[in-house]
């Protein structure tokens, strides 16, 4: 039994599918949007993700968690993680300050969508984060496939 194979277990894909799956996804999302404020972040939260989808490999096999992410799309999402962190870096520069310096951006919209105080700073660290977030993600779970694919030959 490889890489690609599918492992029969009811078992496994239930509690794979239906506990583990979207216990690590949050927290994954936790880590994430509380990465300015404590220990994680965008690379962390990426990796925590990537465990999740990589789980889902693992348990069902290659060829049918394949259907549900196809390659082409996690290097779009892998490209679009980093034009997040480009975003993030160049609105500093277009409003006047030095490139990742959050300190001139608007957030006053998000305050009182939010309903939280939130600082230009946090902000811009959290717009950099997602695409970190973004990029990781894919780019370890587009690995994991290549790596795969090539133990087929």
């Amino acid at each position: 039994m490889g890489m690609n194979d599918r492992y029969d277990s009811v078992i496994l894909h239930f509690v794979a599918r239906v506990v583990m799956i979207p216990l690590i996804v949050v927290f994954g999302i936790y880590v994430l949007l509380h990465g300015e404020l404590s220990p994680g972040g965008g690379f962390q939260a990426g990796a925590i993700v990537a465990a999740a989808l990589l789980l889902v490999r693992l348990a069902l096999g290659n060829r049918q968690a394949a259907l549900q992410i196809p390659q082409g799309l996690l290097i779009w999402l892998a490209c679009i993680g980093l034009g997040i962190y480009m975003f993030g870096g160049i609105l500093p520069l277009i409003l006047g300050a030095n490139f990742l310096d959050y300190a001139p951006i608007p957030v006053e919209w998000y305050n009182k969508f939010a309903g939280e105080d939130r600082t230009p700073r946090a902000m811009g660290i959290l717009i950099i984060e997602v695409g970190v977030f973004l990029g990781v993600a894919s780019v370890l779970v587009l690995i994991y496939d290549l790596i795969a694919g090539s133990s087929r030959q």
